[in-house]
């Protein structure tokens, strides 16, 4: 306990370090859920993905400004619901906090499932050998099922163990990340597009029992649906449609609020 800051006011402890928030908002900027699906519609949209990635930037800067200085003068957990009862009411502050953040988590549990089975489970499986269960987590609804319930699972025991000890876990998680992205940066810089390709339909084929020519038929089946992929261009109007996706995938200033309360340090942005 004499590491830890403990608040005069109230006597509870914060268990994190300024380190911990940010690695807790770099994970919620999640590339995969929401940074690729996004990147992914930009062809529906008309493309101009960067000019849409320049005009989103500015709303997340004044975001920023706004919610460290809710945490700045008000830094406890909840988030949200803390400065929204006290500033618009309780009875409001409650039903924006039950449909942001009571509501909306039921719906992540199997995105987050579906995530699990695909990123983790099927390549783990497939790599050691159990092709039969991959193919089963990744195109059942039963693995589907079974991958959330696995989810929770995880989550569960991440939760009971507490906040410091989650931070250890993050922190691991983080450098563990980290480290994984040089190896693929390296790859990246070491191989080419002809590698690649090979090594895609060797495994897939070897390892999970898929017909020759993935690449063509994955390369095929985007060019059917018009999937191209404009940096730049696009109207203003077709920059603004992108922003919902965009604003949605760099909501890290909203989504690490509630727990922004447990950091040593908050007030100093005042």
């Amino acid at each position: 306990m004499t590491n830890l800051f403990v608040r005069k006011a109230t006597g509870l402890v914060r268990s994190w370090s300024v380190l911990d928030a940010f690695i807790y908002a770099l994970f919620s900027i999640n590339l995969i859920t929401l940074g690729l699906y996004s990147f992914s519609q930009m062809y529906y949209f008309g493309g101009g993905l960067v000019s849409a990635l320049i005009v989103s930037a500015l709303f997340i800067f004044f975001e920023v400004v706004v919610y460290a200085a809710l945490i700045a003068v008000m830094p406890r957990s909840g988030g949200d619901y803390v400065w929204q009862s006290r500033i618009l009411g309780g009875a409001v502050g409650f039903i924006l906090a039950v449909t942001g953040w009571w509501f909306i988590l039921w719906l992540w549990v199997p995105l987050y499932g579906d995530m699990f089975r695909h990123i983790v489970l099927v390549p783990l499986l497939g790599v050691l050998g159990a092709r039969d269960t991959a193919l089963w987590f990744a195109g059942t609804q039963n693995g589907a099922f079974t991958s959330s319930i696995l989810t929770l699972v995880i989550v569960s025991i991440f939760i009971a163990l507490g906040m410091k000890t989650y931070a250890r876990i993050q922190k691991f998680s983080f450098y563990g990340g980290m480290l994984g992205l040089l190896l693929v940066i390296v790859l990246l810089l070491t191989g080419s597009p002809d590698a690649f390709r090979a090594g895609l339909e060797s495994n897939a084929v070897e390892l999970f029992g898929a017909q020759p020519g993935v690449y063509d038929s994955t390369a095929a089946l985007g060019t059917n649906a018009g999937a191209a992929l404009p940096f730049v261009g696009g109207g203003l109007g077709l920059i603004f449609l992108t922003l919902p996706y965009l604003v949605f995938f760099n909501l890290w200033p909203n989504w690490g609020a509630t727990l922004y309360g447990e950091v040593r340090g908050a007030t100093d942005f005042k």
